[in-house]
């Protein structure tokens, strides 16, 4: 939550349009949120949903973890590259540890959905990850190993499968927790990873027709997901304060991400999209809040509810997190759409705060469960 400021606090003052930031925060930004929450989080969901015993594998993760991602994300504000290829390493080792964690810890757990998608997320993390820091080093020393199109692969197996399978993961995990696995469902998640895998390899070559392949896979694995979810989703209680709406919230988020990822590799493909500088900033916003802060930062808010235990807590901060992130980021979205700088600037901050109020209340609620314990 702590690095996550850093992400909030770039992103109100842009939305805002305040500050013309470069390229060096913009990456701060991006990976402060992706690594600093998202990923963070996502080692902790995997202790507590694979974790049956304590190793030293996952302790020895989570320490080098949590000191080298806030590490990394200072090397991206510097801009020096030989310390962001250096930090970025220390990253990448972490992302091994879990993955390695994951695959191991899986073989004596329950073996149900949520189980095995997050397994399957941390092996296409870790890919996407090695890509992502071989980038880094190619820029330190001045030199090219990589095709030319890495930076693809990178966020391929980053966005459309890393973070897609975990997504589902979440709200599976939360919504239903009794379900066994069955057919459909291991079907769901190979697809899905099978997706993520092919459109890395795509980008990462320039291969048009393993770009292609990703969109039947990933619209058969979201068709399965929505038929054995939205029978769940019926008995959410959306006027109740708590966590459950937010895990709510991740399906829609998730199918809208999908689409528009589909859209945008459908222009790829197309020709419409020759070059990627002609792809329309809005979309490429559109579907990275999406997922960002649709689907992970509303099933993080939930995981952190439920580990505050008592639902009783949960009062007006409960509406700010449900209310005013999702309406915040719809405006947004909406406001990037229309182009209309007015709307995106009144969403932004609304968004923002909204953020920031809900991290600090499970902030105090999570010390007061904390202490009550011991």
């Amino acid at each position: 939550m702590v690095v996550f400021l850093v992400t909030v606090g770039i992103g109100i003052l842009n939305g805002l349009d305040v500050v013309d930031f470069g390229r060096d925060t913009i990456l701060t930004h991006v990976h402060a949120g992706t690594l600093g929450w998202i990923s963070l989080s996502v080692f902790g969901f995997t202790l507590w949903t694979l974790g049956s015993r304590e190793t030293a594998l996952g302790r020895g993760g989570a320490i080098l973890a949590a000191v080298a991602v806030p590490v990394y994300v200072v090397a991206f504000w510097t801009g020096g590259l030989v310390f962001t290829a250096i930090s970025g390493t220390a990253v990448l080792l972490a992302v091994y540890a879990f993955t390695r964690f994951a695959l191991v810890e899986y073989r004596s757990s329950q073996k149900r959905t949520p189980q095995l998608a997050v397994a399957a997320a941390l092996v296409t993390l870790a890919i996407g990850s090695t890509i992502g820091v071989l980038i880094q080093i190619e820029r330190a020393v001045g030199d090219v190993f990589l095709p030319s199109d890495s930076i693809g692969g990178h966020a391929g197996a980053q966005v459309v499968g890393y973070l897609v399978l975990m997504g589902m993961a979440i709200a599976e995990w939360a919504l239903l927790p009794d379900a066994p696995r069955t057919r459909a469902a291991t079907w769901q998640v190979a697809l899905l990873f099978a997706g993520g895998l092919l459109t890395s390899i795509g980008a990462l070559t320039g291969s048009e027709p393993l770009l292609g392949i990703f969109i039947p896979l990933e619209l058969a694995a979201l068709a399965i997901f929505l038929v054995r979810l939205l029978p769940r989703l019926t008995r959410v209680r959306w006027s109740e304060r708590g966590p459950e709406r937010q895990f709510g919230l991740v399906v829609p988020f998730l199918v809208a991400n999908v689409i528009l990822l589909v859209v945008l590799i459908a222009g790829v493909i197309s020709g419409k999209y020759e070059d990627f500088d002609l792809i329309p900033p809005w979309l490429v916003f559109a579907f990275d809040h999406a997922m960002f802060l649709g689907v992970m930062t509303n099933g993080l808010i939930g995981l952190g509810m439920l580990l505050a235990g008592d639902r009783r807590l949960w009062g007006w901060p409960a509406d700010v997190a449900f209310w005013g992130v999702n309406v915040g980021l719809i405006g947004f979205v909406i406001g990037l759409m229309l182009e209309s700088a007015v709307l995106k600037r009144i969403s932004t901050p609304v968004m923002g705060t909204s953020i920031l109020i809900s991290l600090a209340v499970v902030w105090i609620r999570l010390a007061t469960a904390r202490t009550a314990s011991t």
